[in-house]
Parts: structure tokens; C-alpha cells; sequence
């Protein structure tokens, strides 16, 4: 994982760390929301190439990923937990290969449908969240954008956020993690959610 997302991924844990320790929350409503995300995500992946030499035995590359999503939140006495589902592309990070023909590139595409379970502590304005689920993925790799092998399945994940409301607008920040077979693939994004 690239130092840029790293650094971020702990300041947000800090962040959420900091907050959990504030004693007894102040709680806002709760009910659907709905938004959108973008930010950027890593696969760390390692592959058996004994069948082809020129290929890499393992990758660790980035890309630009973004994801929308609809929730239900039930704002409790004590912890707020609610229920999120929607649609995440991961993006579709390259590497490049020297074969018998030159240099080609081999494009990754991983998209998914996620479902998650989520339990948060509001503080204020500022929500607190961890979330954990499933996610239902895609995968595609093509050599120089041309298609030539697909896989899918479903996995786990699991996430971390931290949100500010303004009114009906939620601002969150939020890391996931989603263990994909022989990958794993870490996002983190900044998004929008508008509360009904």
C-alpha cells in the first residue's frame, strides 16, 4: 500500500479512536440516507505463475475507486446500528509484462454488489461507525484491453467511518477492507449521503 493511503488509513483510526473515548454521546435521528463516494484503492494480490514465467507473482498497485450506496440507520439509546447495501468499483489498476511480442499491459477490474451490517456512537455532529458485510464481486483482466479471463464469488469485508452531519447532508470519511479469494483490496474514500 502506497504511504499517501497509509498515512490517511491512520489518522482516520486515530480520529475514530479520539472520539470513541468522548463518555456519553448526543444522538440525531436516524432513517435512510442515501450518497455517493469516491477515493482510491489498493490490491495486494499473489498468483502461481508456474504455468507463466513472464507474468508477476504478486502485485501491489492503486487506482481510483468509487462507490454509491443507500442505508437504513435505527438511532438507539445507547449505539446507533443500521444496514447499508450498494455498488463499489474498485477500480482497474495495469501492470506491465514483457512477453514474446513486447511490452503489453494487463488491466485488473474488480466491481462489486455489498451489504453490510453497521454500529456507530455519535458525538455531536461527528458519527463514529464500523461496519462488517459481504460482498458479491467481479473480476475482470485483459491484456491491453482486451478482456480474456473473469472470476467471481463472495467474500467478506469490513470497514471503519467517520461522518459529520449538516442538516440533512452527511460528509464521511471511511476505510474498507474486502478479502477477495488469493487479493485483498483496501479503499479509502470521502463521500456524500443525504438523509431523508
Amino acid at each position: 500500500m502506497n504511504r499517501a493511503l497509509s498515512d490517511v488509513r491512520v489518522a482516520l483510526l486515530a480520529f475514530g479512536a479520539a472520539l470513541l473515548c468522548v463518555s456519553l454521546p448526543a444522538h440525531a435521528d436516524g432513517g435512510l440516507y442515501a450518497g455517493g463516494s469516491i477515493g482510491g484503492a489498493t490490491i495486494e494480490a499473489e498468483f502461481d505463475t508456474s504455468d507463466f514465467p513472464e507474468f508477476p507473482s504478486s502485485i501491489d498497485e492503486d487506482d481510483t475507486a468509487f462507490k454509491l450506496f443507500v442505508g437504513y440507520k435505527f438511532d438507539l439509546p445507547v449505539i446507533d446500528l443500521g444496514v447499508e447495501g450498494g455498488y463499489v468499483d474498485l477500480g482497474e489498476p495495469e501492470i506491465q509484462i514483457d512477453t514474446i511480442v513486447g511490452t503489453q499491459e494487463i488491466g485488473i477490474k474488480t466491481t462489486g454488489l455489498n451489504v453490510w451490517g453497521t454500529a456507530g456512537l455519535e458525538v455531536g455532529p461527528v458519527d463514529v461507525f464500523a461496519k462488517f458485510g459481504y460482498i458479491s464481486w467481479d473480476v475482470e483482466a485483459g491484456i491491453d484491453g482486451f478482456d480474456s479471463v473473469s472470476d467471481d464469488g463472495n467474500d467478506t469485508g469490513y470497514g471503519l467511518g467517520v461522518s459529520f452531519d449538516l442538516a440533512s447532508i452527511q460528509i464521511r470519511g471511511e476505510f474498507e477492507v474486502y478479502d477477495i479469494e488469493d487479493a485483498d483490496i483496501e479503499m479509502l474514500s470521502v463521500g456524500i449521503a443525504f438523509r431523508f
